[in-house]
């Protein structure tokens, strides 16, 4: 399975045309493969070398330890992921340890990583509580059931509906209508709360392509007091010593037919046989914006990293002095009837957390997140008091301070400028395949490359792997039987299936022309 990719890829990269590069390569070399980044695909990618007895490389990280959009940090005397802390597509059996298993979800198993599951199958609601305002504009808990129901079954039609571009456009078709603050909560929940888009700003092709469920329909939210990053540690079982350099920054990339070269803040030049960028979108983009590509992209490569786009979401964590909120769900969405997604769930994760005070966490996505980012942290408090006082009719909840309210605007950290990638509507399923292309000896990965798991760590996880896995076939040195690591094979066998047959009917048709 993995071979058959390679031969699609190596097919593809055989269509790239470059222009020259004038970098002159050492003859002394610092590694075989520099790697671009400690998040999950960069270290997968290191763990595969390890695995291969490639030990000649090194991971350039510019942080002060791995994990990249996987974080945790201290927040009244326990550990909180301010990133990402979801296992998506886990099996619907806690206990699974299947080769057919999502591989984020086996390595989490295996290291011991304890997983509270949040178990809902495509809808919230297994798990949630919706509150409406009443006729004494009061909010009261209702049933959305029926809503949920309408929503799922449009939803389902619309992105199965061709001729339409956007994901709205889709709903539209199918009479979906969320007329009311209570569908517009509804959506929001099972929509803009995943992708940290809305229906308008999403592709219809690609976001059917994310709802195909190749592992399990399970998700399971990571509280491990040792962080979600515990699992990066469990892949990078390797011998770190000069491989994994952290705090170290790299300014600009340039290659060639012989070699790749970086650009380090404070430390020079730093080459290697081969390269893989494992850098986020907004990353992507900052650097063609400013010329850090030495090298010549080609074309197609542009186009991709261009038409693509990073998710704005927010995690606003807060701790207050006692409960006054419903600990029988997971989560507890509320309706506003002027401004779609403001502030519209709560989830009260203290408890899931061993001595943890009472914590809250309120999320938001796309534009509400871009807007709160620029607030002062004394503004974020007074909204947060504001709305819960509204939405639990007491003005006896408490002042917070400051102190009491955490949470990380990842669209301004120069490293990742935004959460995670999604699927806007000038983004095409080519591109995604571009994403994912060589260039030349500079391979990328990272999670936006996944046509299937896009915005997901398996995603991350499984582009490492194949980045990696290209690079010791160019080099003769892939040998399937020394990997170590669960594999990905579900994720990518229809797709790549039927990039072999594309391939083939190409192929075919050429041969019949010069006949």
């Amino acid at each position: 399975m993995v071979m058959d990719r390679l031969l699609v890829v190596s097919f593809l990269t055989c269509l790239v045309i470059k222009t020259a590069s004038s970098l002159t390569c050492p003859s002394q070399k610092d590694a075989e493969v520099l790697i671009f980044g400690a998040g999950t695909a960069g270290v997968t990618a290191a763990r595969v070398l390890s695995d291969q007895n490639l030990n000649s490389f090194k991971v350039l990280e510019a942080y002060d330890k791995i994990g990249g959009r996987i974080r945790n940090i201290t927040f009244k005397g326990v550990q909180i992921e301010v990133g990402a802390n979801w296992i998506h597509e886990a099996p619907a059996n806690t206990g699974s340890r299947s080769n057919n298993d999502n591989p984020i979800w086996t390595l989490a198993r295996h290291s011991g990583c304890y997983v509270q599951g949040d178990e809902f199958q495509g809808s919230f609601t297994s798990s949630a509580t919706y509150m409406d305002l009443n006729n004494r504009q009061q909010f009261e808990t209702v049933n959305v059931d029926n809503i949920v129901t309408e929503y799922m079954t449009k939803y389902e039609e619309a992105v199965a509906t061709t001729g339409t571009n956007t994901v709205r456009q889709g709903l539209n078709m199918n009479d979906w209508r969320p007329d009311s603050p209570l569908k517009q909560l509804v959506e929001w929940s099972e929509f803009d709360f995943a992708y940290a888009a809305t229906p308008e700003e999403s592709v219809v092709s690609l976001t059917a392509e994310n709802d195909n469920i190749n592992f399990g329909d399970q998700c399971f939210i990571v509280t491990d007091q040792r962080g979600f990053a515990s699992v990066l540690q469990c892949i990078a079982n390797f011998d770190h010593q000069n491989k994994i350099l952290t705090n170290t920054v790299v300014t600009s990339i340039d290659w060639n037919d012989e070699c790749v070269c970086a650009e380090v803040m404070g430390q020079g030049r730093m080459c290697g046989d081969y390269g893989i960028v494992t850098f986020s979108i907004g990353v992507l983009q900052n650097w063609i914006a400013n010329n850090k590509f030495n090298g010549s992209l080609s074309s197609a490569k542009m186009r991709a990293i261009t038409n693509s786009r990073m998710g704005l979401y927010l995690k606003i964590f807060v701790r207050f002095p006692s409960v006054f909120w419903d600990t029988n769900y997971h989560y507890t969405f509320h309706t506003n009837s002027t401004r779609r997604g403001y502030y519209p769930v709560l989830q009260p994760i203290g408890a899931s957390l061993p001595g943890s005070p009472p914590i809250i966490l309120m999320s938001v996505t796309g534009d509400e997140a871009l807007r709160i980012s620029r607030l002062s942290k004394d503004e974020v408090r007074q909204e947060v008091v504001a709305v819960l006082r509204e939405w639990y009719n007491n003005d006896n909840i408490p002042e917070i301070t400051n102190d009491d309210i955490e949470y990380y605007a990842w669209n301004t950290d120069e490293f990742f400028l935004g959460m995670y990638s999604n699927n806007p509507t000038t983004l095409t399923i080519d591109d995604k395949r571009n994403l994912a292309m060589p260039e030349g000896r500079l391979y990328f990965s990272g999670e936006a490359n996944s046509i299937e798991h896009g915005g997901a760590i398996h995603g991350a996880y499984c582009s490492g792997m194949d980045a990696a896995t290209s690079i010791l076939t160019a080099k003769g040195m892939y040998n399937e039987a020394s990997n170590s690591l669960p594999k990905c094979l579900p994720s990518s066998a229809k797709s790549l299936q039927a990039s072999i047959i594309t391939l083939a009917l190409i192929l075919l048709a050429g041969m019949w022309i010069m006949t």
